[in-house]
């Protein structure tokens, strides 16, 4: 079992602005592979996700700071779904 926790965020300017958990909505994070305590930065496993600009995505991670670490995309939004994220959300 992990204690990854799952978010779900819109991805702008190719960062993450979370969304929940409502904890860390309006946080804006990056995605590193990389765990936590790894001996070395975590822009070295940085997740691009530039890719997804504008879409939804969900996240299973650990967050601390400005990062998501053994973060792993675990769904992409689709345009329809994308759309009622933006209007649920007001983003």
């Amino acid at each position: 079992m992990t204690d990854n926790e799952q978010f779900l965020g819109f991805v702008k300017n190719g960062r993450l602005q979370l969304l929940l958990p409502e904890s860390k909505a309006g946080n804006v994070v990056m995605l590193t592979e990389m765990p936590m305590q790894a001996a070395i930065p975590a822009e070295a496993q940085e997740i691009k996700i530039e890719r997804h600009e504008g879409k939804a995505i969900m996240v299973s991670g650990r967050c601390s700071g400005y990062w998501i670490y053994s973060a792993e995309i675990t769904d992409l939004a689709s345009p329809i779904v994308t759309a009622i994220v933006k209007k649920i959300f007001g983003v």
